[in-house]
Protein backbone atom coordinates (compact mmCIF):
# COMPACT_ATOMS: atom_id res chain seq x y z
CA UNK A 1 0.00 0.00 0.00
CA UNK A 2 2.94 2.62 0.70
CA UNK A 3 4.41 1.53 -2.81
CA UNK A 4 1.40 2.72 -4.44
CA UNK A 5 0.66 6.07 -2.20
CA UNK A 6 4.74 6.33 -2.88
CA UNK A 7 4.12 5.81 -6.82
CA UNK A 8 1.18 8.19 -7.26
CA UNK A 9 3.42 10.69 -5.18
CA UNK A 10 6.07 10.30 -8.03
CA UNK A 11 3.41 10.96 -10.83
CA UNK A 12 2.49 14.04 -9.00
CA UNK A 13 5.87 15.81 -8.85
CA UNK A 14 6.41 14.55 -12.55
CA UNK A 15 2.98 15.69 -13.55
CA UNK A 16 4.00 19.29 -11.91
CA UNK A 17 1.38 19.73 -10.26
CA UNK A 18 2.17 23.41 -8.83
CA UNK A 19 -1.85 24.50 -8.01
CA UNK A 20 -4.38 22.89 -5.04
CA UNK A 21 -7.35 21.42 -6.36
CA UNK A 22 -10.16 23.46 -7.97
CA UNK A 23 -13.92 24.07 -7.03
CA UNK A 24 -14.47 20.94 -9.04
CA UNK A 25 -11.69 18.74 -6.66
CA UNK A 26 -9.56 18.31 -9.43
CA UNK A 27 -5.93 19.25 -9.57
CA UNK A 28 -4.04 21.01 -13.03
CA UNK A 29 -0.44 20.82 -14.21
CA UNK A 30 -0.99 24.80 -14.27
CA UNK A 31 -2.52 27.56 -12.15
CA UNK A 32 -3.70 29.76 -14.86
CA UNK A 33 -6.03 26.24 -15.88
CA UNK A 34 -8.85 26.28 -13.71
CA UNK A 35 -11.63 23.19 -14.03
CA UNK A 36 -15.32 24.46 -13.36
CA UNK A 37 -16.85 21.45 -13.69
CA UNK A 38 -16.61 17.42 -14.40
CA UNK A 39 -18.82 14.73 -15.01
CA UNK A 40 -17.94 11.27 -13.57
CA UNK A 41 -19.03 7.33 -14.70
CA UNK A 42 -21.38 5.39 -12.66
CA UNK A 43 -18.00 4.47 -10.65
CA UNK A 44 -17.20 7.55 -9.96
CA UNK A 45 -14.06 8.22 -12.43
CA UNK A 46 -14.23 11.62 -14.39
CA UNK A 47 -14.14 11.43 -18.01
CA UNK A 48 -14.95 14.86 -19.01
CA UNK A 49 -14.40 18.21 -17.27
CA UNK A 50 -14.77 22.04 -18.15
CA UNK A 51 -11.71 23.86 -18.17
CA UNK A 52 -10.82 27.37 -18.45
CA UNK A 53 -7.68 29.08 -19.20
CA UNK A 54 -6.96 32.37 -17.10
CA UNK A 55 -4.85 34.04 -19.46
CA UNK A 56 -3.74 37.68 -19.59
CA UNK A 57 -1.67 38.88 -22.50
CA UNK A 58 1.50 41.40 -23.59
CA UNK A 59 0.62 43.54 -25.17
CA UNK A 60 -2.80 43.58 -24.44
CA UNK A 61 -4.07 44.15 -27.51
CA UNK A 62 -3.13 40.52 -28.70
CA UNK A 63 -6.17 39.33 -26.79
CA UNK A 64 -8.49 41.63 -29.43
CA UNK A 65 -7.43 39.38 -32.01
CA UNK A 66 -8.36 36.50 -30.39
CA UNK A 67 -12.49 35.09 -29.42
CA UNK A 68 -12.57 34.46 -25.44
CA UNK A 69 -15.04 32.22 -25.69
CA UNK A 70 -14.18 30.48 -28.33
CA UNK A 71 -11.06 30.41 -27.01
CA UNK A 72 -11.99 28.96 -23.57
CA UNK A 73 -10.42 32.20 -21.52
CA UNK A 74 -13.55 34.06 -20.76
CA UNK A 75 -16.39 30.78 -20.64
CA UNK A 76 -14.88 27.11 -20.05
CA UNK A 77 -14.86 24.21 -22.43
CA UNK A 78 -15.70 20.84 -22.28
CA UNK A 79 -12.33 18.77 -22.64
CA UNK A 80 -14.28 16.18 -24.69
CA UNK A 81 -15.76 18.41 -27.24
CA UNK A 82 -12.79 20.91 -27.40
CA UNK A 83 -9.66 18.99 -26.54
CA UNK A 84 -7.37 21.29 -27.52
CA UNK A 85 -6.98 24.99 -28.10
CA UNK A 86 -5.08 26.97 -31.18
CA UNK A 87 -4.87 30.68 -30.46
CA UNK A 88 -4.37 32.85 -34.00
CA UNK A 89 -2.74 36.40 -32.91
CA UNK A 90 -2.41 36.75 -36.57
CA UNK A 91 -5.84 35.94 -37.93
CA UNK A 92 -7.32 39.05 -38.71
CA UNK A 93 -3.51 40.64 -39.71
CA UNK A 94 -4.45 41.40 -43.25
CA UNK A 95 -7.77 42.17 -42.61
CA UNK A 96 -6.61 44.92 -39.88
CA UNK A 97 -3.91 46.07 -42.65
CA UNK A 98 -5.96 46.54 -45.10
CA UNK A 99 -8.59 48.59 -43.11
CA UNK A 100 -6.57 50.53 -40.87
CA UNK A 101 -3.52 50.86 -42.66
CA UNK A 102 -1.50 49.73 -39.53
CA UNK A 103 -1.31 46.70 -37.86
CA UNK A 104 0.34 44.30 -35.27
CA UNK A 105 2.25 41.36 -36.22
CA UNK A 106 2.73 38.75 -33.43
CA UNK A 107 5.50 36.31 -32.95
CA UNK A 108 4.55 33.55 -32.34
CA UNK A 109 1.60 34.10 -34.25
CA UNK A 110 -0.06 30.61 -32.91
CA UNK A 111 -0.12 28.86 -29.53
CA UNK A 112 -1.78 25.85 -29.27
CA UNK A 113 -3.31 24.63 -25.59
CA UNK A 114 -3.97 20.84 -25.19
CA UNK A 115 -5.47 19.99 -22.28
CA UNK A 116 -5.78 15.83 -20.86
CA UNK A 117 -6.91 14.30 -17.52
CA UNK A 118 -5.65 11.67 -15.29
CA UNK A 119 -8.06 9.55 -13.50
CA UNK A 120 -5.13 7.64 -11.97
CA UNK A 121 -3.57 11.14 -10.03
CA UNK A 122 -6.95 12.85 -10.27
CA UNK A 123 -4.95 15.84 -12.31
CA UNK A 124 -5.75 17.56 -15.40
CA UNK A 125 -2.75 18.89 -17.48
CA UNK A 126 -2.15 21.30 -20.12
CA UNK A 127 0.70 20.72 -22.82
CA UNK A 128 1.66 24.50 -25.01
CA UNK A 129 2.57 24.48 -28.37
CA UNK A 130 5.73 25.59 -28.34
CA UNK A 131 6.51 26.09 -24.79
CA UNK A 132 7.49 29.23 -22.42
CA UNK A 133 5.10 31.31 -23.96
CA UNK A 134 3.25 31.54 -20.99
CA UNK A 135 4.53 32.34 -17.38
CA UNK A 136 3.51 30.53 -14.05
CA UNK A 137 0.92 33.40 -13.60
CA UNK A 138 -0.90 33.13 -16.99
CA UNK A 139 0.97 36.07 -18.64
CA UNK A 140 1.30 35.26 -22.38
CA UNK A 141 4.58 37.05 -24.07
CA UNK A 142 4.60 38.27 -27.30
CA UNK A 143 7.01 39.46 -29.29
CA UNK A 144 5.45 41.92 -31.98
CA UNK A 145 5.85 44.42 -34.59
CA UNK A 146 4.03 47.43 -36.45
CA UNK A 147 3.64 46.48 -39.79
CA UNK A 148 2.38 50.15 -42.22
CA UNK A 149 0.69 50.28 -45.54
CA UNK A 150 1.90 53.76 -46.38
CA UNK A 151 -0.65 54.00 -49.52
CA UNK A 152 -3.86 52.41 -47.59
CA UNK A 153 -2.55 55.37 -44.69
CA UNK A 154 -2.31 58.17 -47.21
CA UNK A 155 -6.12 57.33 -48.52
CA UNK A 156 -7.42 57.05 -44.98
CA UNK A 157 -5.92 60.60 -43.89
CA UNK A 158 -7.09 61.66 -47.49
CA UNK A 159 -10.87 59.99 -46.38
CA UNK A 160 -10.49 61.82 -42.68
CA UNK A 161 -9.64 65.11 -44.46
CA UNK A 162 -12.55 65.05 -46.39
CA UNK A 163 -15.07 63.64 -43.94
CA UNK A 164 -13.98 66.59 -41.59
CA UNK A 165 -14.56 69.20 -44.56
CA UNK A 166 -17.97 67.31 -45.20
CA UNK A 167 -19.16 67.60 -41.25
CA UNK A 168 -17.66 70.97 -41.39
CA UNK A 169 -18.97 71.89 -44.03
CA UNK A 170 -22.75 70.24 -43.04
CA UNK A 171 -22.22 72.09 -39.39
CA UNK A 172 -22.03 75.12 -41.05
CA UNK A 173 -25.26 75.00 -43.33
CA UNK A 174 -26.92 73.79 -40.75
CA UNK A 175 -25.99 76.96 -38.11
CA UNK A 176 -26.98 79.21 -40.95
CA UNK A 177 -29.89 77.76 -41.91
CA UNK A 178 -30.27 78.19 -37.87
CA UNK A 179 -29.39 81.46 -38.25
CA UNK A 180 -31.71 82.30 -41.20
CA UNK A 181 -34.49 80.54 -39.61
CA UNK A 182 -34.24 82.92 -35.98
CA UNK A 183 -33.60 85.90 -38.31
CA UNK A 184 -36.84 84.85 -39.91
CA UNK A 185 -38.77 84.37 -36.81
CA UNK A 186 -37.53 87.62 -35.22
CA UNK A 187 -38.45 89.47 -38.88
CA UNK A 188 -42.41 87.94 -38.13
CA UNK A 189 -42.17 88.72 -34.32
CA UNK A 190 -41.25 92.38 -35.35
CA UNK A 191 -43.57 92.83 -38.15
CA UNK A 192 -46.26 91.79 -35.97
CA UNK A 193 -44.73 94.54 -33.25
CA UNK A 194 -45.18 96.83 -35.99
CA UNK A 195 -48.92 96.32 -36.74
CA UNK A 196 -49.45 95.91 -32.79
CA UNK A 197 -47.85 99.82 -32.27
CA UNK A 198 -50.13 101.31 -35.29
CA UNK A 199 -52.71 99.79 -34.36
CA UNK A 200 -52.53 101.18 -29.89
CA UNK A 201 -51.07 104.44 -31.33
CA UNK A 202 -53.26 105.70 -34.76
CA UNK A 203 -55.69 102.83 -34.20
CA UNK A 204 -58.30 105.40 -33.31
CA UNK A 205 -57.25 107.75 -35.87
CA UNK A 206 -57.90 105.62 -38.66
CA UNK A 207 -61.35 104.49 -37.41
CA UNK A 208 -62.04 108.16 -37.32
CA UNK A 209 -60.90 108.83 -40.63
CA UNK A 210 -63.01 105.88 -41.96
CA UNK A 211 -66.05 107.17 -39.56
CA UNK A 212 -65.71 110.22 -41.34
CA UNK A 213 -65.95 109.02 -45.19
CA UNK A 214 -68.69 106.74 -43.81
CA UNK A 215 -70.49 109.93 -42.71
CA UNK A 216 -69.80 111.42 -46.03
CA UNK A 217 -71.23 108.84 -47.86
CA UNK A 218 -73.96 108.20 -45.85
CA UNK A 219 -75.15 112.20 -46.79
CA UNK A 220 -74.97 111.79 -50.20
CA UNK A 221 -77.68 108.53 -49.20
CA UNK A 222 -75.13 106.18 -50.59
CA UNK A 223 -73.70 102.62 -48.62
CA UNK A 224 -70.54 102.59 -47.85
CA UNK A 225 -69.39 98.85 -46.33
CA UNK A 226 -66.04 98.99 -44.72
CA UNK A 227 -64.04 95.43 -44.58
CA UNK A 228 -61.28 94.33 -43.36
CA UNK A 229 -58.29 96.41 -43.24
CA UNK A 230 -54.35 95.21 -44.73
CA UNK A 231 -51.61 96.59 -42.92
CA UNK A 232 -48.71 95.83 -44.86
CA UNK A 233 -44.70 96.57 -43.23
CA UNK A 234 -42.10 96.84 -45.61
CA UNK A 235 -38.44 96.87 -43.16
CA UNK A 236 -35.65 99.61 -43.92
CA UNK A 237 -32.11 99.97 -43.13
CA UNK A 238 -32.59 100.57 -39.75
CA UNK A 239 -33.56 97.40 -37.87
CA UNK A 240 -35.78 99.22 -35.74
CA UNK A 241 -37.74 101.42 -38.20
CA UNK A 242 -40.86 99.47 -40.09
CA UNK A 243 -43.20 101.27 -42.78
CA UNK A 244 -46.89 100.47 -42.42
CA UNK A 245 -48.84 100.95 -45.42
CA UNK A 246 -52.12 100.90 -44.25
CA UNK A 247 -55.53 100.30 -46.72
CA UNK A 248 -59.12 98.37 -46.13
CA UNK A 249 -61.46 96.63 -48.55
CA UNK A 250 -64.76 98.30 -48.84
CA UNK A 251 -68.22 97.72 -50.85
CA UNK A 252 -69.04 101.05 -52.16
CA UNK A 253 -72.15 101.77 -54.24
CA UNK A 254 -75.71 103.92 -54.60
CA UNK A 255 -77.72 101.16 -54.38
CA UNK A 256 -77.03 98.94 -51.40
CA UNK A 257 -77.82 95.58 -53.81
CA UNK A 258 -74.93 96.70 -56.28
CA UNK A 259 -72.33 97.32 -54.38
CA UNK A 260 -68.68 97.05 -55.90
CA UNK A 261 -65.59 96.52 -54.47
CA UNK A 262 -63.02 98.65 -53.64
CA UNK A 263 -59.98 99.76 -51.60
CA UNK A 264 -59.21 103.08 -49.73
CA UNK A 265 -56.16 103.80 -48.32
CA UNK A 266 -55.10 104.15 -44.56
CA UNK A 267 -52.05 106.00 -44.37
CA UNK A 268 -48.37 105.34 -44.79
CA UNK A 269 -46.74 105.61 -41.62
CA UNK A 270 -43.16 104.90 -39.89
CA UNK A 271 -43.25 102.97 -36.74
CA UNK A 272 -39.92 102.43 -34.45
CA UNK A 273 -40.39 99.54 -32.23
CA UNK A 274 -37.40 101.10 -29.68
CA UNK A 275 -39.79 103.49 -28.98
CA UNK A 276 -42.91 102.10 -29.27
CA UNK A 277 -44.75 105.31 -31.89
CA UNK A 278 -45.87 105.16 -35.22
CA UNK A 279 -45.89 108.67 -37.16
CA UNK A 280 -46.98 109.50 -40.71
CA UNK A 281 -44.73 108.68 -43.29
CA UNK A 282 -46.83 110.65 -46.37
CA UNK A 283 -49.54 113.12 -46.93
CA UNK A 284 -52.71 110.96 -46.32
CA UNK A 285 -51.23 110.25 -42.94
CA UNK A 286 -50.51 113.29 -41.30
CA UNK A 287 -54.45 114.63 -42.72
CA UNK A 288 -55.70 111.37 -40.53
CA UNK A 289 -53.78 112.76 -37.62
CA UNK A 290 -55.23 115.90 -38.00
CA UNK A 291 -58.73 114.86 -38.16
CA UNK A 292 -58.52 113.81 -34.64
Amino acid sequence: MKKILFGATCILLAAGCYTPLNNSGVATTKPWLEISAKRTDFDGKQYDSCYRFDLHFFPQEAAGRLDLVESCISACCWRTEKPSVTLDFNKNFKKDLARYGKAYYYTPGQLTLSVSHSNLVNTTRVSTNPKGIISNKGRVKLKYKLVEDPARLAQLARDEAQARVRKETKERLEREEQQAAARQADRKNKIEEAKTILQRTQGDAIDHYFYSINKTYTKQDWTFWLGDRQLTVTPTKDENIYTVTCKAFVKLGEFPQYLRQNTVPCGVWKVNLRQATASPANKLARQIVALQ
